[in-house]
């Protein structure tokens, strides 16, 4: 009796088996539908309709890389439109088929087409350098709106080896490195991708113009938070203090009968429009309470204003700190914001521009 019982196990087990298996091969997926694809740069741009199946997940794309590897991508049911990127200026074949969560696949559908130039390479050619204000500016064309990196080696004016990367997906871009020595050097570009594919370098040999110490003494200052009459003298705690050429005297906001927070700024006017390269702020002698943190902003009105960066600054510094504003502004109004500091009150004995 035993025995006839696992036999019939066996017998059932190899029915179940079959009917198994013939249910999975029973499985056809609908396929999508009006597929079709177009050029982009760097990529193959798909439309189709997703099938009505209610089996269906996803579409797979299939397609071989330039070294033969098989490669695909898989967008969900709620996607219609979707873009293969990463690929070369070659013609590609395209697998397109529907499928479920057991990788049942549908009838494929084979589409072609060739990517225009992928865009870090496209970019590349069209890069051009001219000598500026203490450095260098860099412009170039880029039809396909594509974020890249532009990359530019060059030697600083500590004689130190640098590398400049740029960020940008403007359709004419262009930017500037500054702080160099007025010295004939060659500089390095090249266009990067988001894998860090390289484009082939292009070499520029070329002279920074010099860049001077802009002369303030007719400039005034054209707005302040907050300041404070202290010590010797009409001029020390107010903000004028910061472009009187005298490290001796300096700007604190305000502390007497009250002490306005972070942030601190105060604006100065400097008559009429220049080429501004960098910034150079001292700090009050011998007092390491001041602001440890600010930004410069710059205006052609005095009413809009452009963020020119953020910098760290060192309070037990009492030198001059020159701060590069990585690009060459026309500006005429200045403004520096003391973000953060020691204690709630900021001071600061002087501010000198580079430019033209």
């Amino acid at each position: 009796m035993k025995k006839i019982k696992i036999i019939l196990s066996a017998i059932f087990l190899s029915m179940f088996f079959i009917v198994s298996c013939n249910d999975e091969e029973s499985i056809t997926i609908e396929a999508p539908g009006s597929v079709a694809v177009e050029a982009g740069f760097g990529e193959a741009i798909f439309t189709w309709n997703f099938p009505s199946d209610l089996n269906a997940e996803f579409v797979r794309v299939d397609y071989f890389d330039t070294d033969g590897n098989s490669k695909h991508q898989k967008f969900s049911k709620n996607i219609t439109n979707a873009i293969v990127n990463q690929l070369e200026e070659r013609e590609y074949e395209f697998t397109v088929t529907a499928s479920d969560l057991n990788n049942n696949r549908s009838e494929a559908i084979v589409v072609k087409t060739t990517p225009k130039k992928p865009p870090y390479l496209l970019v590349a050619n069209t890069i051009t350098a001219v000598p500026d204000l203490g450095g260098i500016t860099l412009n170039w064309e880029n039809v396909s709106g594509k974020n890249i990196g532009i990359n530019v080696k060059y030697t600083d004016a500590n004689d130190l080896e640098q590398v400049f990367v740029y960020n940008s997906s403007d359709t004419n871009g262009a930017t500037s490195i500054s702080g160099l020595a007025a010295t004939e050097q060659e500089f390095e570009a090249y266009v990067t991708n988001a894998r860090g594919q390289k484009s082939s370098s292009k070499f520029f040999t070329l002279t920074p113009l010099t860049e001077t110490e802009l002369d303030k003494s007719n400039w005034t200052i054209f707005d302040f938070s907050s300041q404070e009459e202290v010590g010797e003298g009409p001029v020390n705690g107010w903000a004028r203090a910061t472009i009187d050429g005298d490290t001796n005297t300096f700007w604190h906001s305000q502390w007497q009968g009250g002490s306005p927070v972070y942030p601190h700024h105060f604006s100065v006017d400097m008559k009429t429009v220049k080429k501004v390269t960098r910034v150079v702020l001292y700090t009050r002698n011998n007092d390491n309470r001041g602001m440890t943190k600010f930004s410069v902003s710059g205006s052609l009105d005095g009413v809009s204003w452009t963020d020119l960066g953020e910098y760290d600054f060192d309070n037990e510094n009492y030198d001059g700190q020159s701060f590069g504003l990585g690009g060459i502004y026309q500006l005429r109004y200045i403004k520096i914001t003391a973000l953060e500091g020691v204690s709630t009150f900021v001071f600061l004995a002087e501010l000198n521009v580079w430019g033209k």
